[in-house]
């Protein structure tokens, strides 16, 4: 064994990185839900892709939020981090909803309210943390 210890040292982005990144992910995921459920009302074959690039915003942000925001942000005491696992489901909900509009199209517009209500619930409680964030 070497006496010799070669710390690691670890890259701390700016608080003004940390805000830049967090604005750009909150930018991101607001439009991208906005282009979901245009996708929906006009049956666009982007939507599943959409869909992804939505759940790898959230990832992201999901990053973001736990290795850079103040300690315990994300404690179980405050839900968030259910919170974000609850937004990464309601995206998969859409597309469930999605799937059976375009399987049983007797029933589309039952289908569209039901996204319509599961992309307003998103909103919230995606504002619920997006508020919550002190960078």
């Amino acid at each position: 064994m070497s006496d010799k210890v070669i710390p690691i040292v670890r890259h701390v982005p700016s608080r003004a990185a940390l805000r830049k990144s967090f604005s750009e992910s909150n930018y991101l995921v607001v439009h991208l839900i906005a282009h979901i459920q245009d996708a929906v009302k006009g049956n666009d074959d982007r939507f599943f892709g959409l869909c992804d690039e939505l759940r790898g915003e959230l990832n992201e942000l999901a990053g973001i939020l736990i290795d850079y925001v103040t300690p315990g942000f994300l404690d179980d005491k405050y839900g968030r981090k259910q919170n974000l696992r609850t937004l990464v489901l309601m995206v998969s909900h859409i597309e469930l909803m999605f799937l059976y509009a375009q399987k049983n199209r007797a029933s589309v517009m039952h289908y569209r309210r039901e996204i319509d209500a599961t992309v307003e619930e998103f909103l919230h409680c995606y504002a619920r943390i997006a508020e919550s964030v002190v960078l």
